[in-house]
C-alpha cells in the first residue's frame, strides 16, 4: 500500500504534457519594437535608454520560450510595455540603481536597466529576468481586482493559497522557515518569492519540486493552468539553493554564571515577526531566550551544574552545531 500511495503522489505532482512554445513576431516601431504572438503583445519602448536590435532580439528569444498562459496574465493586468532605462525607474518615478528590472503593474509596464544587458549579452540571464518580471504580473493577475487593489492586496493581505505556504503576513515579511525557497532573493518577501517560483517552475521545474512541492503544485495548477515547460524552454544549469539549518557564529561570553544573559549570534534563526521557533539549550537544558533578529537571540544561562555546557539553537529547520561554553560555579555555592 505504501508503494501505491507513493506512486499516486508522484503522478499527482507530474503535470500534463506541455504544448510547444511558438516564435513571436518582432516589429520595429518609432519608439522601439513590438513583440506579438497571437493575442499577446508587448511594446519594447525606449525611455531613459534606447533599445538596440540585439537587446530586443534577446528579449524576443526569451518571450518565445515562455507560454501564452503566463504571458497572457501580464496582458490581463494591462502590462504591455517593456521600457528600456539606464536604471529601471520604479513606481515613484525614481531610478532603482541596485535593480536589474522592476515591474510596475499598476502603471502597466516592466522597466529593464543596463544590468540586464551585460556585455556581451547573456541570453540565459535575460531569459531569467524576463520570466521573473512576468511572474510578478502573474501574481497580480491571480488577485484580479484591478491595478491598484491588486497591489494593495498582494502587499498587505497576501495572495490566496500562496502566501501562507511560506509567509506569516506579507506586510511584515515574516516567514515560517528558512527553507522552501528557490533562492536567497526569494526570501526577500512574498512577491519576490512568487516571481522566483514562476521562473523556476518554467525554467527548472524539478528544482522547484525538490525545494517545495506545495509551491510546485500552486504554480502548476493556478499560474500555469496545468502546463509544464518543454525541454527547449528549460535551463539545465538553473539550480535552487540548498536547505539550511541554524548556525551559531559566536557567544557574547564563553563562560558565565547561571542566570547570566548571553547573546547568541549566528545565522538562520527565527526573528520576532517570523512564524517558526527558536530553542536554546545549554548542555541539553532548555534556556529562556528572547529573539532580537534572525541573527541574534538573547538567552539566560539555565541553573545547571558548573562545567562544560555546549550551546545549541534549534529551529523548525534543524539543530545547530554545538558552541563551546562553560557554566561557572556561582560564588554563593560552596559544594
Amino acid at each position: 500500500m505504501r508503494s501505491l500511495a507513493l506512486a499516486l503522489l508522484v503522478l499527482a505532482l507530474v503535470p500534463a504534457a506541455a504544448r510547444a512554445q511558438g516564435a513571436g513576431t518582432l516589429t520595429p516601431t518609432q519608439t522601439g519594437f513590438t513583440w506579438s504572438r497571437g493575442a499577446v503583445t508587448f511594446d519594447l519602448a525606449s525611455r531613459d535608454a534606447t533599445w538596440t536590435l540585439p537587446e530586443a532580439e534577446a528579449v524576443r528569444a526569451a518571450l518565445d520560450r515562455l507560454p501564452d498562459v503566463l504571458l497572457r496574465k501580464a496582458n490581463d493586468v494591462k502590462v504591455r510595455r517593456f521600457y528600456r532605462d539606464v536604471q529601471p525607474i520604479g513606481s515613484n518615478g525614481r531610478p532603482r540603481p541596485n535593480a536589474a528590472a522592476t515591474t510596475v503593474a499598476e502603471k502597466g509596464y516592466v522597466a529593464f536597466g543596463d544590468n540586464v544587458f551585460r556585455t556581451p549579452l547573456d541570453p540565459t540571464w535575460i531569459y531569467m529576468v524576463v520570466a521573473h518580471e512576468v511572474g510578478h504580473c502573474a501574481q497580480y493577475a491571480t488577485v484580479g481586482k484591478g491595478p491598484l487593489l491588486n497591489k494593495v492586496q498582494v502587499a498587505v493581505l497576501g495572495t490566496t493559497n500562496w502566501t501562507a505556504i511560506s509567509w506569516v503576513t506579507p506586510i511584515a515579511n515574516g516567514f515560517r522557515s528558512w527553507n522552501g525557497f528557490v533562492s536567497d532573493y526569494a526570501r526577500t518577501n512574498d512577491r519576490e518569492d512568487f516571481a522566483e517560483s514562476v521562473e523556476f517552475y518554467w525554467l527548472a521545474p524539478d528544482e522547484l519540486l525538490r525545494v517545495s512541492p506545495e509551491k510546485f503544485v500552486y504554480m502548476r495548477d493556478v499560474v500555469f493552468e496545468g502546463e509544464v515547460s518543454p525541454p527547449s524552454s528549460r535551463v539545465p544549469t538553473h539550480r535552487a539553493i540548498a536547505p539550511v539549518r541554524p548556525e551559531i557564529a559566536r557567544l557574547s561570553d564563553a563562560r558565565a554564571n547561571p542566570l547570566s544573559l548571553v547573546r547568541v549570534t549566528g545565522r538562520h534563526f527565527m526573528g520576532p515577526l517570523d512564524g517558526g521557533f527558536n530553542r536554546v539549550h545549554y548542555r541539553g537544558a532548555r534556556a529562556l531566550h528572547l529573539p532580537i533578529s534572525r541573527s541574534t537571540v538573547w538567552s539566560w544561562v539555565p541553573v545547571i551544574g558548573a562545567g562544560p555546557a555546549a550551546v545549541t539553537v534549534t529551529t523548525q529547520d534543524g539543530v545547530s552545531d554545538p558552541e563551546p561554553f562553560e557554566v561557572k560555579k556561582p560564588w554563593w555555592k560552596f559544594w
